[in-house]
């Protein structure tokens, strides 16, 4: 198996998981934030949308300038329900994945400069995906034991 099918596989992995972890999560523990600056579940369906866009640049120029992907949490819309939120991760991701499967081995390769990370590549940025729906999906299981033991 290719490094390529791995990191498709992961990301598509990501959507099946929070579909199992979300029936057990209620609205409010959802958008609860153990800090102020902490992000909640919605922040997925809104990194999405950025991170392919980062991608698709790295495809339509040559060698871009990336700077760090922070989400604007007041663009959070937080009065959405929990399936919704997830349904919108949903879709964006099935985009993501479509775009990435539509590459060949070589535009998986091409370059880009990270403000944070320095020269790098795209199938680079595809892992950091991968490793930032990791971070946070182990963030929802200690979260969720935050909330039991809160409650």
């Amino acid at each position: 198996m290719s490094r390529r099918s791995i990191l498709l596989e992961a990301l598509a992995a990501t959507p099946r998981d929070l579909s199992r972890m979300v029936p057990r999560i209620d609205g409010v523990e959802a958008l609860w934030r153990p800090a102020p600056e902490a992000w909640c579940l919605a922040h997925f369906g809104f990194v999405e949308e950025p991170y392919l866009a980062r991608l698709r640049r790295v495809l339509e120029q040559d060698n871009p300038y990336e700077p760090p992907i922070h989400p604007d949490k007041s663009a959070h819309d937080l009065t959405r329900p929990l399936s919704g939120l997830l349904e919108e991760f949903v879709a964006r991701r099935a985009e993501t994945i479509a775009f990435l499967s539509a590459l060949s081995q070589r535009d998986w390769g091409r370059p880009l400069v990270h403000e944070t990370i320095g020269p790098t590549r795209l199938r680079d940025q595809v892992q950091e995906l991968v490793t930032h729906d990791n971070n946070h999906l182990a963030q929802i299981v200690a979260l969720r034991e935050t909330w039991e033991r809160k409650t």
